[in-house]
Order: structure tokens, then C-alpha cells, then sequence
């Protein structure tokens, strides 16, 4: 299965775990739950073989019912498309062959307390009436980040269910073989006593790194296990205590009514076999098994054997001999057919290839074509090889099937209407796509900033998607160009037509007045910048303004005269009032546009005073020019929305 893929829609595929002669296990992620677990699915080679998918959904709803903190647990059961898969806890830890390979030598008390476990889990099997059948350290989970740590037994049930069929691989056999029983090798079935025997051996493993028996090949390590006896553990260890090295060989011994009759007996013998008092424990020597054969009832010796020809005795010599290598022979082609018949092969990339490639390169490779689906693939030509299930570099046996998925081409897509949408709003979608995606910006009225205003592929037109690409325009907002402005000759402007120039160019009005003897009351004075200079929007236009003669300088007038001049220009000429207003700025935008609005003698309300942008609170000074009595107004407006208002009295 391949990374990614959804196991009965719920379990997805992030990596392989292992490959065994029956199943592979794959590391996934339970999509519900969000955790780790670990999928065994049965080999594809095996998928086809009914009586072998219902033994491994029964064995493995069988061990589903197991629940033993030292043994892995099912999670679920199930099928996916005609794939038998169970799913179990992932213990994020070494098997225990690995275990022995990094910490050898390991300490007495922690061999004890790790079959101690694992005799716990094996008699809860036991209890259930499941045999394990495959008991070995690659089986045997460890989790070190329990301290103690902890061990779980795993694969429950998954031999049996292939237990009457010779399909194992040939290193799984060569794995196995190394703690298989007497009695299995002879052919008989195996017993809740062979599981005692494998966990003999295992322990042997622990204690000195390696297994008893080593061949070249399956068959020659089986004859060591039926015939040559287990070695002194104290002569590779001196330090083995005497119980310890007992336990080991009454689980091994050929004979199995001389083993431990349960694996709790085994158990509980192994608690205490560091007892001081066991220290001088007798060395357990197991009876040989050609003295325990069924004693045969010999024939009387007559006179006349005597006179029986020689030839007659040997030929019934010769004959035993043959009657006694009937049995060994027969195991010795058992295992050689089991090896034989398990041959494998390697399953070939088959990627990009048409499917009379594919065949010849399955042939050459002992493999055969199996099913063949299609599916839509944007980098496949159609009618190509997408990929094989099982993968390229996983092993099946010969003549197993190998099914193809082959490219119907690429898919196509009807491009939508993209003008009027924002870009972000789909960016995301285009890319998942594989348009190569360019982008051009463009100022422009029309359309808000971040819109796309132009595709260069029509919507509605059908196209490949994969590295097509794809040219949108998008508006952005129009970069405002500053007016610059040449300073007009102001002289003898009065202060509303001063006032409409500042709006007209916009620029911000600066007004103070003076007396003066030579230029008449409300008539420019001077103005900065001078005229002909260059003033840029925005930009403060100072202006001087005369209120007339001073008073004070007249001093020849009579008193009746200042007050008649007074009086008439009171009521004919205007006096400067000034407000302070805080502007409040709005921080939902980056900057306020403000357009004030003055009413007085030279202002209409309807006209504007002045405009400018604030980013903060500001505080702004009005003049108001009012003749005596006169009440002056203004209206303040934000961003296009009255915000303030008010009036002065002259």
C-alpha cells in the first residue's frame, strides 16, 4: 500500500513497518482518534485464497478478545476492497531481537522479568485456547520508554491461519525454524507445549546472544533441533546461575511430556530462580529420546535361527534401517518442498510502461499480470503504467499476480470565471491545481485593490492544469501622483478669494492679520511662498492679512472722531474670531480624510475652508471673519460624515 492511501477510509498510510512471509505491517494514522497504529494486511500473493482470508478474520477476531497489557492489542478488523487487514496498537519501540543485539549483556533480574512478561501474555493466549504457533524475538515488541520496561507478544493467530499451507517464505522459515519444536519438524501439530519450547529457546537468546542452533540452510538447523541437545549455557557463561539454566532446559527438552506442562509453571518456576536459596540447585539433565521409544516384544531365539542363512539376518538389518530413515527422509522433503515451493522475486518498476512492457517485464521477473483498473493521471501518458500494487521492490512468491493501474491521461479542467474575484479568496485552490501562476498589477478605478481583472485563460476553456500556466491581472489601488503647484501673485486678494485659491490647489491656509497704514482693511499684506515659487498639495500657504490703520497711531484725532470712526467700522468691517477644534481620528483606516466647512463674512457653509489627511487626534484653529453681532458656523466632516459642528459669536 502505498503512503497516503485510506484504509477502509479511516486509517492512513504513512510508511511501511515490515514485510513477513504472511503479512505486511504498515506504520498509519487513525484518522479519528488522530493516533499511531500499525495495519497488518495479508500479502496480495494470498488475497485470492478464501479459506485463508476466513482463517485470518477469525484467528483475528479470535485475538481480539486478548486483552493483556503484554500483548499487542487489535484495535479493529476488517476488509478494504477484498484486502483483509487488521489493525493493532504501534508500540513506538524495537523488537526484542534488536533489543538483545544493543544491550547484550543483560542483566539476570531484567531476563527474568522479560520472560516473566512474556510467559504472562503466552499463558493468556494459552487460557483463550489460542496457540502462538510463531513465537520468536521479532515478534516480541518492546517499549523502553516504561521502566521497567515493558514487552508485548504480537502476531496471535496469524500462523494458524496459515498453518495447513506451505506458504511461508523462505527467510521467514530460516527465522523461524530457529524455535521450532521437535515434534513440528517431525510434522505433527503444534501444541501449547511447542510455545513452551520457543520460549526455551528465547530465553536461551537472552542469556547469550544467539540462538543454539545455526545452519546454512532451513533444513539442517530442523535436524539440530530434533537430534543434538542444547549447549551448556555455564560453559558460554560461567555466571548463568544453575535455575536459570535449569528453566532453559526443561522447556527445551526433546521430549515434550518432560517440558513444563503449562507456561504458568514455567512462570512461576522462573520467579523464583534467583532465590538465594535455589543457588545450589542440581543441574536438570533431560532423558534422551531414543530411551524413551515404546519398548518393542522381541521374537524368542529358536534353535533354528541358528541354522537361518547370514544373508536372511543382514537383509532384516538392512531393512530396519530403511523402516527407521522412512520418517527423516520424509521431514527432510517436507522442508526442502516448504523452501522449494517458496521461492521469490522481486516485483520490477513498472512505472511509465505500456502493459506489453509491463507483461514481458513481469514474466522475466517469474510474475504474471493480474487486474487491470484505470484511472486519470496528469503526469502519465494514457495507456501507460501508473503504478503497481504490490509496489516495485516488494518480494512475492513466483508466479504470483501483480495488478496494474493504467493512465486514462491527464485530467482536464473547465476554467471558471476568475475577473471579479479576489485573488486571495482563490489562490489557494489554483495552486492545489498545478497552475504555475503568474501575476501582473495594475492600477485602476474600476475594480478594488486585490481583485483579478483579467485571466490569459478564457473561462469556460478546457485545459490540463498540471505547470499550465496561468497569467492573472490584479488591481491595486492608484498611486495618487502629488499636485505641484506654481505660487500665484496674491496681491490684493481679499480673504475669500484667498481662501477658494488654497481649496483650488489644494493647500492649507495660514492666516494672521496686521494693521496697516497703506493697504486697505481685509486685503492681502504678503503671502509665503512668494509668487512664482512651487508649492506641493498639501502644503501650508501662509498669508497676512491687513486689518487697516491702527487706531493707536492717530493720536490728532478728537475724541468725537475715533468714536464715529469707530462706530462706522464696526458696523462695516469684519473681525478675525478664532476656535480651537480636536479632530478625532478613526484607526479602522490608516489615515482620515477631513473637510472643514466654515459660515461667516467671507465664508459660505457650502463652500470648503479646508481639506487635509490626519493620522492622529488633531487639533486645528479656525478663523472666522464676523462683522459685530454676526454669528459664525462650522461643520467638520470625516472620511465624507459630519463628526462635528459648532458656531462663534463676533
Amino acid at each position: 500500500m502505498d503512503k497516503g492511501y485510506l484504509v477502509g477510509g479511516r486509517y492512513q498510510i504513512l510508511g511501511t513497518l515490515g514485510e513477513g512471509g504472511m503479512a505486511n505491517v504498515y506504520l498509519a494514522n487513525d484518522t479519528q482518534l488522530n493516533r499511531k497504529v500499525a495495519v497488518k494486511a495479508l500479502r496480495y500473493d494470498l488475497q485470492d485464497d478464501e479459506s485463508v482470508k476466513r482463517r485470518f478474520g477469525r484467528e483475528a477476531k479470535a485475538t481480539s478478545g486478548l486483552s493483556n497489557p503484554n500483548i499487542v492489542n487489535v484495535l479493529d478488523v476488517g476488509n478494504d476492497n477484498g484486502l483483509q487487514y487488521i489493525v493493532i496498537e504501534y508500540v513506538d519501540g524495537p523488537n526484542l531481537k534488536k533489543y538483545i543485539k544493543t544491550h547484550f549483556p543483560i542483566p539476570y533480574h531484567e531476563v527474568v522479568d522479560i520472560m516473566e512478561q512474556i510467559c504472562l501474555a503466552v499463558a493468556d493466549a494459552h487460557d483463550h485456547g489460542i496457540i502462538h504457533r510463531d513465537l520468536k524475538p521479532e515478534n516480541i515488541l518492546v517499549d523502553p520508554s516504561k521502566e521497567p520496561i515493558q514487552v508485548k507478544v504480537s502476531d496471535f493467530g496469524i500462523a494458524l491461519a496459515l498453518s495447513d499451507r506451505s506458504i511461508t517464505r523462505t527467510n521467514s522459515l530460516l527465522g523461524s525454524v530457529h524455535y521450532m519444536s521437535p515434534e513440528q519438524i517431525r510434522g505433527n501439530s503444534a501444541t501449547a507445549l511447542s510455545d513452551i519450547y520457543a520460549l526455551g529457546i528465547i530465553l536461551f537468546e537472552l542469556l547469550t546472544q544467539h540462538v543454539p542452533f545455526t545452519g546454512d540452510t532451513a533444513v539442517s538447523v530442523a535436524l539440530k533441533h530434533s537430534k543434538e541437545d542444547i549447549p551448556d549455557l555455564r560453559a558460554i557463561d560461567p555466571n548463568i546461575p544453575q535455575p536459570l539454566e535449569n528453566a532453559v532446559l526443561k522447556a527445551t527438552a526433546k521430549d515434550p511430556e518432560q517440558r513444563y506442562q503449562s507456561v504458568r509453571e514455567m512462570h512461576d518456576d522462573l520467579s523464583t530462580c534467583l532465590l538465594p536459596e535455589r543457588e545450589h540447585e542440581a543441574k536438570f539433565i533431560p532423558q534422551p529420546l531414543n530411551d524413551l521409544d515404546e519398548t518393542k516384544v522381541i521374537d524368542p531365539i529358536t534353535d533354528d535361527d541358528e541354522f537361518q542363512p547370514q544373508h536372511k539376518k543382514n537383509n532384516r538389518r538392512r531393512n530396519l534401517i530403511l523402516a527407521s530413515l522412512i520418517p527423516l527422509a520424509l521431514v527432510l522433503f517436507l522442508v526442502f518442498m516448504v523452501v522449494k515451493g517458496n521461492e521469490e522475486t522481486t516485483v520490477p518498476d513498472l512505472q511509465n510502461l505500456t502493459v506489453r512492457q509491463a507483461n514481458v517485464m513481469l514474466k522475466g521477473s517469474s510474475l504474471q499480470v493480474g487486474t487491470i483498473s484505470k484511472e486519470n493521471n496528469d503526469d502519465v501518458e494514457a495507456g501507460h503504467v501508473i503504478k503497481s500494487i504490490p509496489a516495485k521492490g516488494l518480494k512475492l512468491k513466483n508466479n504470483a499476480k501483480v495488478n496494474l493501474i493504467l493512465s486514462l491521461g491527464a485530467t482536464y479542467y473547465k476554467m471558471p470565471k476568475l475577473v471579479g474575484k479576489d485573488y486571495d479568496d482563490i489562490s489557494d485552490n489554483l495552486k492545489k491545481r498545478g497552475f504555475d501562476v503568474t501575476i501582473k498589477r495594475v492600477s485602476t478605478n474600476e475594480y478594488e485593490a486585490g481583485v483579478i481583472t483579467k485571466q490569459s485563460i478564457k473561462a469556460g476553456k478546457k485545459v490540463v492544469t498540471k505547470n499550465k500556466k496561468l497569467t492573472l491581472t490584479i488591481a491595486k489601488t492608484p498611486t495618487v501622483k502629488q499636485k505641484v503647484t506654481k505660487v500665484r501673485d496674491l496681491t490684493g486678494y481679499n480673504l475669500k478669494s484667498i481662501q477658494d485659491y488654497a481649496s483650488e490647489i489644494g493647500a492649507t491656509l495660514d492666516v494672521s492679520y496686521e494693521y496697516s497704514d497703506t493697504i486697505e482693511d481685509g486685503v492681502l499684506i504678503s503671502q509665503n511662498p512668494e509668487a512664482g515659487s512651487v508649492i506641493n498639495q498639501g502644503d501650508t500657504l501662509a498669508v497676512v492679512i491687513s486689518k487697516g490703520k491702527d487706531p493707536d497711531s492717530d493720536s490728532n484725532d478728537s475724541e468725537t472722531n475715533k468714536n464715529d470712526d469707530d462706530s462706522s467700522s464696526s458696523s462695516s468691517t469684519t473681525k478675525p474670531i478664532t476656535k480651537d477644534v480636536t479632530i478625532p481620528f478613526d484607526s479602522s483606516s490608516n489615515s482620515n480624510t477631513i473637510t472643514i466647512y466654515l459660515s461667516d463674512a467671507t465664508h459660505n457653509i457650502n463652500t470648503v475652508y479646508k481639506s487635509m489627511s490626519i493620522t492622529q487626534d488633531t487639533t486645528q484653529t479656525l478663523v472666522f471673519n464676523l462683522k459685530s453681532g454676526q454669528t459664525g458656523t462650522y461643520n467638520i466632516e470625516r472620511d465624507g460624515k459630519q463628526i462635528l459642528s459648532g458656531s462663534v459669536s463676533g
